[in-house]
């Protein structure tokens, strides 16, 4: 990468955003050659942050990781107006079939358009709409997280699904999002479609989530939380919990720090339906530092959750909790020798000169 791309991407990035949670580079992907699918390259993301034209319609552009030449673009989306907003939010790519290449990736544009772009070795297909959150008024424009998850169909058969972690901003706080995508959706989501999991009712903490409602979040399209909150770390799934920070928004510096004398909420909720895990499903910290969630050993050698930055690493729980498959409500205590587990990332069709 030649370093004039790199400042422009870093003097662009932060620029009209409160707490901006996204990477200032373009994402780097594998995806086959056209003379041999099984030899990948690598290939640079953008949207229209990291290409300059913040204010335009929405455009996803690929470009080759080596010469930094236009190797393919989506700017005429199936649209009434074959437009959609800008896509200020930081894309995701998913390796399907767990080859070691990029087989789509998942973007969303500033009004709650959520796409899903195949890719292959020729660059971007045809963008399929996975949901339309418009009718919220968000703003979105932080990153996408993604699960993969194996849940019932509307049918009762089990099947292997994404699910999707998407902010929306409002000005009375953030909302988060967790919708699925299976292969073959006609119907794009809508936020109606999906359960409303911001509060719980009286019964849930001392007998689980209702067996009705959660019939009706696996058959449906995932659920939402209305935090009230702007969310200040980017959400991460361990063991089938979501993670996050959040603060009140008038106490929340543009750098994710929050103002002396305020404090972080810890929030983690169960990633099928959003119901606890824990005694309770957030939490104050005694910390205002600005961080990412990562999950590492302590000084015990055990597992513990923290928060770190370049200055710090703040260790924010301890006795972690995984999901058990045995009921919506099961859990079991994470151990270290349980996780991180043993996950195929990819198959070496061929290895020439390997040692």
């Amino acid at each position: 990468m030649q370093p004039w791309f790199y400042l422009n991407l870093l003097l662009l990035s932060g620029a009209g955003f409160c707490c901006d949670l996204n990477s200032p580079v373009p994402i780097e992907v594998n995806i086959p050659t056209v003379q041999d699918v099984h030899t990948p390259r690598k290939v640079l993301l953008s949207n229209n942050v990291q290409l300059q034209v913040p204010q335009a319609d929405g455009v996803l552009k690929m470009h080759s990781a080596d010469t930094l030449a236009l190797l393919d673009e989506v700017s005429s989306w199936p649209t009434l107006t074959s437009s959609i907003g800008r896509i200020q939010a930081q894309p995701i790519a998913i390796d399907l079939n767990y080859d070691g290449l990029a087989d789509a990736v998942y973007s969303i544009d500033i009004t709650g358009l959520l796409w899903f772009v195949p890719l292959s070795a020729q660059g971007f297909a045809s963008p399929v709409l996975v949901a339309d959150f418009s009718q919220t008024h968000a703003i979105f424009n932080q990153p996408l997280q993604l699960a993969q998850i194996t849940t019932p169909d509307s049918n009762g058969v089990m099947r292997r699904q994404i699910m999707l972690l998407v902010i929306a901003r409002t000005s009375a706080g953030d909302i988060l999002i967790a919708v699925k995508h299976q292969a073959g959706q006609i119907t794009p989501w809508q936020l109606t479609d999906l359960s409303d999991r911001t509060n719980l009712t009286a019964d849930e903490p001392l007998y689980g989530i209702d067996e009705l409602l959660w019939s009706q979040i696996q058959q449906g399209g995932g659920w939402f939380m209305r935090l009230n909150q702007r969310i200040t770390a980017t959400p991460q799934v361990y063991a089938g919990v979501v993670y996050l920070t959040s603060a009140p928004a008038a106490v929340v510096n543009t750098d994710c720090s929050i103002a002396p004398g305020a404090n972080l909420a810890l929030h983690a909720v169960h990633l099928h339906h959003a119901g606890l895990i824990y005694a309770n499903r957030s939490w104050l910290l005694n910390t205002t530092d600005a961080g990412k969630l990562v999950l590492k050993k302590n000084q015990q050698g055990e597992l513990a959750l923290s928060l770190q930055n370049a200055q710090l690493s703040q260790t924010l729980l301890t006795e972690l909790l995984a999901i058990n498959a045995d009921c919506a409500d099961c859990v079991d205590e994470l151990s270290q020798t349980e996780f991180p587990q043993l996950i195929r990332l990819a198959t070496f069709q061929t290895e020439h000169g390997a040692h």
